[in-house]
């Protein structure tokens, strides 16, 4: 078992990472909720593969769950209403529970539901993919998609426990594996030369591999909670792979594993980033059957403004020197 702590000025909380952690959630969650109802927030594909285990885990307390359909429109103003209104016809009170049960777009939502429902309510994560064990269910990002674009509308939120099993990621199919490793190997590209060594010998993805992982996040995390300043680092890839993700139909990691090699691309026609960052950053994805195709990044400068961290004309761009050694690059509107 290994577990961090995101220490911060208000609401820290733990990340405990363990095989078969599924079969004794409530020992972790009577760590730090004392009350009788939990409400499960699942989709459909992680109500069939695990809803059961979970509610038998859950047996001493009173279970209620609402379902929503799998991937990204469930991310919506429509299922937020929709899910809300199934919490309050079973009469949810604010000192009750929530629990995120799936991935990024589960964990996105119930945060979301959890810090605006009663102004506010306390939620626990537990992931049930590669992405959202490795990024999105620590750091309080929550949200929805609004006008065609990712996470327009949010706030942040944090979540009481993140609980990670990663026995679960043997049920992922090969895309949602993919959609996790990019996130993976962008923490070893901006802060873990260690990691992304490792990765070159394609272990399995283990209590290991996930723990040196999220130390990347954690990092960042603590010194900059709003993502205002040392935080845009786990943006890397993210400003370029964010407008391809929809445009070609992609995987958030798949988007983000280009959106990368457009930045290295970026840095190495800046005069920045070392030529043989892209070339190993190019082994490593192909080495994990993640899209390598060269895009080039011209066609998407203006796109990139319409971004939801343009602030007044100035988008900061995470641009990396050598592998774990990335920075910030404004770049002003006038340039492009």
């Amino acid at each position: 078992m290994k577990s961090l702590r995101i220490n911060l000025q208000e609401d820290s909380y733990n990340i405990f990472i363990e095989d078969d952690l599924l079969l004794h959630l409530s020992f972790y969650i009577r760590q730090i909720f004392k009350g009788d109802k939990i409400y499960i927030i699942t989709d459909d594909i992680v109500e069939a593969l695990y809803l059961k285990v979970v509610q038998e885990s859950l047996k001493e307390f009173t279970i209620q769950t609402v379902i929503v359909p799998h991937g990204e429109g469930a991310k919506s103003l429509d299922t937020y209403a929709e899910v809300c209104q199934k919490l309050l016809t079973m009469d949810i009170r604010r000192n009750e529970l929530l629990l995120a049960l799936g991935g990024g777009v589960v964990g996105d939502l119930t945060g979301f539901i959890a810090a605006t429902l009663f102004r506010g309510l306390p939620y626990v994560n537990v992931p049930t993919t590669l992405l959202s064990q490795m990024d999105s269910s620590i750091g309080g990002k929550t949200g929805i998609d609004f006008a065609g674009r990712k996470n327009m509308i949010g706030c942040f939120k944090q979540p009481k426990v993140v609980l990670i099993d990663p026995k679960v990621l043997r049920t992922l199919p090969k895309q949602e594996w993919n959609n996790g490793m990019g996130e993976l190997i962008k923490h070893a590209i901006i802060g873990n030369p260690t990691l992304f060594e490792m990765l070159l010998q394609k272990p399995e993805i283990d209590e290991i591999m996930i723990f040196e992982s999220l130390k990347v996040k954690q990092k960042v995390v603590e010194k900059d909670v709003y993502d205002t300043g040392e935080r845009m680092l786990l943006n890397f890839g993210h400003t370029f792979g964010h407008v391809i993700e929809l445009e070609m139909n992609l995987k958030h990691g798949e988007a983000v594993a280009l959106g990368m090699l457009m930045m290295l691309r970026f840095g190495i026609d800046k005069g920045i980033t070392e030529e043989v960052c892209y070339t190993r950053v190019m082994d490593i994805l192909r080495l994990y059957e993640l899209p390598f195709m060269e895009v080039d990044y011209h066609r998407y400068l203006n796109e990139i403004f319409k971004d939801k961290k343009n602030l007044a004309g100035k988008l900061s761009l995470v641009l990396i020197k050598n592998i774990g050694e990335a920075f910030l690059y404004v770049l002003n509107e006038n340039e492009v």
